[in-house]
């Protein structure tokens, strides 16, 4: 018994400590004394009745009954009905006038009830509790305690019968103890519920009963405290975890649930007992633990719930901002989402894999209606989620002791997952996909406020950012164009001042937008291409079932491999279509377009000062802005990845607005493409025109056509930024340079064939072919070079698949399956070459054939006009020569091959130079390619089908009959001269030089035009590989004489054997060539 009354005092010692701490009045004697036993063992009201000295009669009215029965009512203190002492009786209503209706008789009134009564009555429906052992209930059928210790207490001191608030300490410790209610916190909490409700309804501060409530609402909270942190007082056992932390999860309108009024009233006390500030920091932490093991597919909404209203509390939520879990030092990258406070939150998603499968079972067989619908339903889910994370975030930004935190919490979300953007991504070790595009969408919403249509903050953002403390690490990023030791030398020199909100939030958004959103594009692509893989794995192992047949263990290992690997595909199917539908959101996608445009609106500012305000000048100035050469490379990648998948997917949610800074962007740092070091992303400028001028729904000419077409900048330097970079192509510096040039210039192609209905494009066109000479021819040849090459790749790809298919047809009595399976695969190979090469190739001779057209004197200077007949001979003979039949294959519109239109567009470029002589003396003096009769196959073919006008066919014939002329006077000048001198021989094309320069370096003479050729495809002089540029040659004038003098006495001599009637024979080293076919 000593040692249970010594447990006894130590729980008062504690107790009352606590209450001290918390603001409570001293102890009454009369609550302190806890009677042992009924402390000890607390019974229900429904117990057996105990004998007890009775309670004093209840105050009543004079007019009470006298009758035995006691009145429920008195007993809970309330005053009872006076008794009227006459009979009453019901009479029908009187029929006579209103002045002989008899006087009615005045309403009674109850008696008040004195506050004694209320205040027992009143914490008796709060606490539930009872002194009185026969009141079991109360007036709503709710169960209340008896408190027999407290009863026998006041007996002992011979005190009124009755609760109040000396005796409601001591009232509450047992009824809590006691169990009856349940969990003592979970009892205390109702109580509180209760109390809070009536303290609401008061509104008299000086009354007596506000003041009993008050305090009755004080103890409450205190013991709800006790309850959560000093189990043991209570005689439970003490918990490892946060006890509070369960009821945040319940409804705060239901008994059990955490109110506002309980967190008003906990965050008023956190400067008096920092218990409650760690009570509820520990709650927030626990709960922010448990939601990191839950996904989508579980009852997540309560925690988000419970988490919003804390953060209602800015005292509270400065205290979560404070708690170590907030932003913990050296954590890795991917524990951020299940370890930090924030980070469970941010980390839900319907990306997660087990969510993902739910969205989308079976999602081989599903048709696409459901896929659709389920897409929706997704982002329906996802965009409420990222509502609430934006209201949490938003709160800890308005405060202004927890602003830094999140922000912070931010850029270390960011900084730790830099290896998202690696080559080869360990998924295990950074953020998940869906945890990162929640917190890149939140950010874009933080910007909103800033990003107006007239761009009046973006000078609040600010270009010294990165070196001013930034949050955001950009020490291992490439730079737009500069080395690490520019770069290095650039930041070491600190700004002044401190970064503002606008600059940290918007170079945060950044950073998100790359390891976030361009990041989980990346990762999509790469698990389209393992999904693929896998499938094809399967259909080669289903091939393989026969072999195991035979063999039930076998077989059943055979099955489980199987089963791992359909379950895999079916997982990556359905992550691959979540993550589509997170990212084709036409909200979240338009939102973060806006971000992109104001980010090439401030690198456009960087590069041209005064910008939007002012007009964009090209070409830029030479002396690239040091703070734009040392941003981040991704500053513009994410331009070019968000608008690339933008243009392409959703060129729906392109405003016109927009379309008109994109453009910008795209011409500026293509005609100033010196400002951009890496070539990928100026091929994605290119990539962006090209989606953005291919039809769509309602637009003929893509959402950027009109502005292409028409608009003054892009009319002024799109031709020449196209032209441009179509020559920068030629080498990229990757090691697939050679396939990308190609791809490259289709995506050109195509923007110009977009572009080139306006005559002021044309124009353009020639102008570069006058003013800027060298650039232009430099561009002609290359176009020359790709016509060539892709003509003879599509040509070569065509007679291999007539060779294949023909010995596949009737392949030899001696061939093994391998052999056959060789030429299969050969087959295979040939067609796939010659689809992606004959595209190119139409769009290549197109481009010529325009070209041709508009500038016929340019593609007819020295430089090029050979190349371009001996191309031209080359391939109409493989399309009308004595081999055209090696050029048929089956099912040719499979390739886009049509023998007829190539021979149509090849017959155009012809014709648009016909009255350019020396393109006619270049073709007629083609040895190797020219034939008389392939022109006039080509002419029987071109009216046979009606491939040309009737006027285009007699064009042709004077054309041809021109070519004729000009071999055959070749042939008679060349018989003239006879053999030519060594030195006046051109030892690169062994043909007469007519304007001799010498190399500066390898001291070779050659002609001009030979060597001007060269230099459009390589700079370097070919005789000892050292630079060379044509401003570099030496004219060679005594050698250009000493030839014109050769010449001349040749002619003089042919002219005098003339009138001497003198006969030369036939020249020996003459090539006949085949004869004329005139018929």
């Amino acid at each position: 018994m000593a040692d249970q009354d010594s447990a006894m005092s130590d729980a008062d010692k504690i107790r009352a400590k606590r209450l001290a701490k918390l603001g409570g009045n001293a102890v009454t004697g009369g609550s302190a004394q806890t009677s042992s036993p009924s402390a000890a063992s607390p019974s229900p009201a429904s117990n057996p009745p105990e004998k007890q000295p009775a309670p004093p009669p209840a105050q009543s009215s004079p007019q009470q009954s006298e009758s035995s029965t006691p009145n429920p009512f008195s007993q809970l203190g309330m005053a009872s009905e006076p008794k009227s002492a006459s009979r009453i009786t019901i009479k029908p209503k009187a029929t006579a006038s209103t002045n002989d209706s008899p006087q009615r008789q005045p309403p009674t009134r109850a008696q008040p009830e004195s506050m004694e009564i209320w205040e027992d009555r009143t914490l008796s429906a709060i606490f539930r509790f009872t002194l009185d052992r026969e009141n079991a209930r109360d007036a709503h059928g709710h169960q209340l305690y008896y408190l027999s210790g407290v009863r026998s207490d006041l007996e002992d001191e011979d005190k009124v019968l009755r609760l109040t608030t000396d005796v409601l300490d001591q009232a509450i410790l047992e009824t809590a103890s006691g169990q009856a209610f349940g969990k003592p916190l979970e009892y205390m909490l109702s109580c509180w519920k209760r109390a809070s409700r009536m303290f609401r309804g008061m509104h008299n501060k000086n009354e007596p009963k506000y003041q009993a409530i008050k305090e009755a609402r004080r103890l409450c909270f205190s013991y709800c405290i006790f309850a959560a942190t000093l189990p043991d007082m209570f005689g439970e056992e003490a918990s490892a975890g946060n006890l509070l932390a369960e009821y945040f999860l319940a409804d705060p309108e239901c008994d059990r649930g955490i109110c506002h009024d309980f967190l008003a009233e906990a965050v008023a006390r956190f400067n008096d007992d920092d218990s409650v500030k760690e009570l509820l920091v520990g709650a927030a932490e626990q709960l922010s633990d448990q939601l990191g093991k839950l996904s989508m597919n579980d009852d997540y909404k309560p925690y988000i719930m419970a988490f919003r209203n804390m953060v209602r509390y800015q005292p509270l939520l400065i205290a979560l901002a404070q708690s170590p879990n907030f932003v913990p030092a050296g954590m890795e990258a991917q524990h951020i989402e299940s370890r930090t406070l924030l980070g469970p939150f941010f980390r839900l998603s319907p990306m997660q894999g087990e969510v993902a499968l739910n969205y989308f079972s079976s999602p081989t067989t599903r048709d696409k209606g459901y896929i659709a619908n389920s897409q929706k339903a997704l982002r329906m889910t996802l965009q409420t989620h990222q509502d609430e994370l934006l209201d949490i975030t938003n709160c800890f930004v308005k405060a202004k002791d927890s602003r830094e935190k999140i922000l912070d919490w931010f850029a270390f979300t960011v900084n730790a997952n830099h290896k998202r953007r690696a080559l080869q991504v360990d998924p295990k070790k950074v953020s998940s996909d869906g945890f990162m595009l929640n917190v890149t969408v939140v950010l874009d919403r933080l910007c909103d406020p800033f990003m107006d249509a007239t761009f009046s903050k973006i000078d609040r953002i600010d270009p010294d950012y990165f070196r001013r403390a930034p949050r955001v690490r950009i020490d291992d990023e490439t730079k737009i164009n500069a080395d690490d030791k520019a770069s290095e030398a650039f930041y070491a020199v600190k700004a002044d001042g401190v970064n503002n909100f606008i600059s940290e939030v918007f170079f945060l958004t950044v950073a998100a937008h790359h390891y976030g959103t361009e990041a989980t594009n990346t990762k999509l692509s790469h698990l389209q291409k393992d999904v693929k893989w896998l499938e094809k794995q399967l259909a080669k192992m289903e091939v393989e079932r026969h072999k195991f047949a035979q063999n039930p263990a076998q077989l059943a290992v055979f099955e489980a491999h199987v089963k791992k690997v359909k379950d895999q595909i079916e997982k990556g199917h359905c992550t691959i279509l979540a993550t589509q539908g997170v990212l084709l959101d036409d909200v979240s996608q338009a939102r973060s377009m806006q971000f992109m445009r104001y980010v090439i609106v401030w690198l456009l500012g960087l590069v041209s000062p005064g910008f939007p305000k002012k007009h964009l000048d090209l070409p830029l100035p030479d002396e690239q802005p040091t703070p734009f050469k040392s941003l981040p490379e991704y500053f513009l990648e994410d331009i070019v990845d968000n608008f690339k998948f933008i243009t392409r997917y959703m060129p729906h949610i392109v405003t016109s607005t927009q379309c008109k800074e994109l453009v910008q962007i795209c011409i500026t740092f293509l005609r100033s493409s010196e400002y951009i070091k890496n070539p990928y992303l100026k091929s994605g400028l290119i990539t962006i025109l090209f989606h953005g001028v291919w039809p769509t729904y309602g637009k003929s000419k893509g959402i950027l056509g009109d502005v292409l077409f028409a608009d003054d900048f892009a009319t002024k330097h799109l031709l020449h930024a196209l032209m441009k970079f179509y020559i920068e192509c030629e080498s990229t510096g990757a090691h697939t340079q050679f396939y990308d040039k190609f791809n490259i210039r289709y995506e050109i192609f195509q923007v110009i064939k977009c572009i080139w209905p306006n005559p002021i494009y044309r124009d353009n066109l020639g102008h570069e072919a006058r003013v800027n000479l060298d650039f232009f021819v430099q561009f002609v040849n290359l176009l020359l070079n790709d016509v060539t090459y892709v003509l003879d790749e599509s040509f070569t790809a065509f007679q291999q698949i007539h060779e294949y298919s023909k010995t596949l047809k009737n392949p030899p009595a001696n061939w093994t399956p391998d052999q056959r399976t060789d030429h299969e695969e050969k087959l295979s190979g040939a067609q796939g070459r010659a689809k992606s090469y004959m595209q190119l190739t139409t769009e290549t001779v197109a481009m010529l054939r325009l070209f041709t057209e508009t500038l016929s004197d340019s593609f007819t200077m020295p430089e090029i006009v050979t190349r371009l007949a001996h191309m031209l001979d080359y391939n109409l003979e493989a399309l009308v020569g004595p081999k055209k039949s090696n050029l048929k294959v089956e099912n040719p519109e499979e390739y886009g091959w049509n023998p007829r239109q190539m021979l149509s567009e090849i017959s155009e470029v012809y014709l648009n130079l016909k009255d350019k002589q020396r393109f006619v003396v270049a073709v007629g003096t083609d040895g190797r390619s020219y034939k008389a009769k392939h022109f006039t196959s080509a002419y029987d073919i071109m009216k046979r089908f009606a491939l040309k006008s009737p006027e285009q066919l007699r064009e042709w014939e004077v054309l041809s009959q021109a070519i004729e002329t000009a071999r055959l006077e070749a042939e008679a000048e060349e018989a003239d001269l006879g053999e030519i001198p060594d030195e006046f021989s051109d030892p690169i094309m062994a043909s007469l030089m007519e304007d001799p320069v010498i190399l500066p370096m390898s001291k070779v003479t050659v002609d001009r035009s030979t060597i001007r050729s060269h230099l459009l495809s390589d700079p370097h002089d070919p005789f000892n590989r050292s630079d060379l540029k044509i401003e570099d040659v030496i004219p060679d004038t005594e050698l250009k004489n000493k030839i014109e003098a050769w010449r001349a006495e040749k002619k003089s001599a042919r002219l005098a054997a003339l009138k001497a009637g003198v006969t030369q024979s036939e020249p020996t080293g003459a090539d006949p060539g085949d004869p004329m076919d005139i018929s």
